[in-house]
């Protein structure tokens, strides 16, 4: 079973995630909270899998709440919830080290997906938002960065949104094969090694947000 708490400072918006979460099999919600500070204290031995905090919290940041998780107690997995799209709060929270930024506007098939692809290991980032990363990338054209063909940018873009090549396949119906050879030669293009290194390679590209 997996230990999941929720940090939003806004009832109605919690109590409707907390209502969707509690349907999936497998999630146990095991506090909800409107603030951060009364678990604070807990976080350094607190045995929960996840934590998924909305980035507005009144008084406080909820990307400084991620922030203090992941360097106090790294093996709990931080989910940013946010109202916003805007690049600066989404390369912050990449900087932050969180493990997922699901939009507030995401279906809940979505929410659901997501959040099982950061427990698999995965980052995970919503359509609207793996969109903007990669938007920002192609903006970027002209300065430096390599050319990618039209099939190697949907697979970007599916493997920012969490996929796996078997996924990928099926969405593009094609080979798995074919979509591991896209994947190895946009990161070759780059020079990167996984994909992590290419989320990481669009905080590198210094996005004016």
């Amino acid at each position: 079973m997996k230990k999941i708490v929720v940090i939003d400072d806004h009832a109605l918006f919690r109590a409707g995630l907390v209502g969707i979460l509690k349907k999936e099999e497998g999630f146990s919600i095991v506090g909800e909270y409107r603030s951060f500070a009364p678990i604070k204290h807990l976080i350094p031995g607190m045995d929960v899998h996840l934590i998924l905090v909305d980035i507005s919290l009144g008084k406080e940041s909820g990307l400084d709440v991620a922030k203090y998780i992941k360097n106090v107690n790294p093996a709990i997995k931080v989910v940013i919830l946010s109202s916003h799209s805007e690049e600066f709060y989404v390369i912050n929270a990449l900087e932050a080290g969180v493990d997922g930024y699901i939009h507030k506007d995401a279906e809940p098939e979505e929410l659901i997906t997501g959040i099982h692809k950061v427990f698999n290991g995965d980052k995970f980032y919503s359509v609207e938002i793996s969109s903007l990363l990669i938007n920002n990338i192609y903006s970027r054209h002209g300065k430096g960065l390599p050319f990618l063909t039209g099939k190697e940018k949907q697979v970007i873009q599916y493997l920012l949104e969490g996929h796996s090549s078997k996924e990928i396949a099926s969405i593009l119906d094609v080979s798995p094969r074919t979509v591991e050879t896209h994947r190895a030669n946009v990161l070759s293009k780059f020079g990167l090694k996984n994909t992590t290194e290419l989320i990481k390679k669009v905080v590198e590209q210094k996005i004016k947000f």
